[in-house]
């Protein structure tokens, strides 16, 4: 009876992480444009925090949808009797259609979200190269500054100017 009842949960569980799949495949394509948009020559800062917001909004959104399933957790982990929620303790605890259903979905999302931190690691990489191009292009810039005032030198006032705009 407790076995069926769990799977239930598990099944429903399964379900919650499934509907967040859209929203984690839909991270994945904007951490794919963020690839494209860093590997531009000019890289377009306002279409890079598009992106950028884009991301964190879906970060809200599944923050929420995941704020339902720790309550969920905690009643397994309880009813289980084990410290953590861990599949292969779960799965030496309970077997059957919903914790096979719940082991698929969260090994599906594993997968995304190993994709999408392998592009967020090379979009960081990406970026930091980019300033530090645009700081070298800074630096060239002060110093060709400095040496354009060095040889050009200020012109030379003899005598104070008042203009009376009153007249």
């Amino acid at each position: 009876m407790k076995g069926n009842i769990l799977n239930l949960v598990f099944k429903r569980m399964a379900e919650g992480y499934e509907e967040q799949v859209p929203s984690y495949e839909k991270m994945l394509e904007l951490a794919k444009e963020q690839q494209a948009v860093l590997a531009q020559e000019e890289v377009d800062i306002d279409k890079l925090l598009k992106l950028i917001d884009q991301r964190q909004e879906l970060i809200v959104l599944l923050s929420k949808m995941n704020e339902g399933l720790a309550s969920l957790k905690e009643e397994i982990k309880e009813a289980l009797e084990i410290d953590e929620f861990n599949m292969s303790k779960i799965k030496n605890e309970l077997s059957g259609p919903g914790v096979e259903a719940l082991s698929a979905a969260l090994d599906k999302l594993g997968r995304i979200l190993t994709a999408i931190k392998e592009f967020d690691q090379e979009n960081e990489k990406a970026l930091r190269q980019k300033m530090q191009q645009t700081q070298e292009q800074l630096q060239i810039l002060q110093n060709q500054k400095k040496v354009d005032k060095a040889y050009q030198s200020d012109p030379i006032v003899d005598e104070g100017v008042f203009i009376d705009y009153s007249k």
